[in-house]
């Protein structure tokens, strides 16, 4: 179940990855709040980062894996300065954002491609739906891979969630992408860090027999969207920001390169 879009409505659901915080292994499930969540184990090597992360599940459509979900091998939050820069101006995300996020902005650089590494010029620079990936070995950077950027001009509304929230997906209408991918729009003023998220999947097949569960008999990958919960330890979520974007003088390699 989508825990955003979908919150705490037990007949909703479609399969989805997660990523991140581990309270959905527990008994919280799709009823899980903010307080719920914060704090928990995570998947992440930055133990402070417990925020959670989702996306649905690619799973084979036909032959015989048909059914049999695609596991994700390698999952990365990258966390830059507003405008995709690796340094620079940004905020952190105040405590209980919700973000939902989709490749269909035309933002570049979202989408599908078989990997950084890939030497398919075609879909180097992604594309909307699932490509071809066949020749690609499989490794890291030569794999299928979903990119999608979130949003990262901020109108300064802060969330408002309450318990038991159902379909809460408010905070995406106070934030927007930079105009030109260079400045934040006049509504939205205030230069957020940028959150990346990519998928790398264990497929390299032409992708004829894949789907992710949202597509819904649509083309193949292009109901794509990617979840954001804040529910890092916010003063681990500001102390890295800080470390790794915002102040040079602060940087530590060790601790912000992935």
């Amino acid at each position: 179940m989508d825990p955003i879009v979908n919150h705490n409505q037990a007949a909703a659901a479609h399969q989805h990855d997660f990523f991140g915080a581990k309270s959905w292994q527990g008994t919280f499930g799709n009823g899980a709040d903010y307080n719920d969540v914060r704090g928990s184990a995570t998947t992440c090597r930055e133990q402070k980062d417990t925020a959670a992360y989702w996306a649905p599940s690619l799973v084979f459509t036909s032959g015989p894996k048909a059914g049999q979900r695609v596991p994700p091998v390698q999952f990365t939050a990258y966390y830059r300065a507003f405008a995709s820069q690796s340094s620079g101006q940004g905020r952190p995300f105040p405590p209980d954002t919700r973000l939902v996020a989709t490749d269909e902005a035309g933002y570049g650089l979202t989408g599908w491609t078989c990997g950084q590494a890939s030497r398919q010029a075609a879909v180097q620079g992604g594309v909307g739906f699932i490509p071809d990936c066949t020749g690609e070995d499989g490794s890291p950077g030569n794999t299928l891979t979903a990119h999608v950027n979130f949003p990262s001009c901020w109108n300064g509304v802060l969330p408002n969630h309450t318990p038991g929230d159902v379909g809460d997906t408010r905070d995406n209408a106070n934030y927007a992408y930079p105009a030109n991918k260079t400045a934040c729009p006049a509504a939205f003023p205030i230069e957020m860090v940028q959150l990346r998220e990519t998928i790398q999947y264990a497929y390299t097949g032409n992708g004829a027999d894949v789907a992710l569960t949202s597509d819904h008999g649509m083309r193949s990958g292009t109901e794509m969207h990617v979840d954001f919960w804040n529910t890092w330890d916010q003063a681990g979520f500001e102390d890295m920001v800080r470390t790794c974007i915002t102040v040079a003088s602060a940087y530590s390699a060790a601790r912000c390169d992935p």
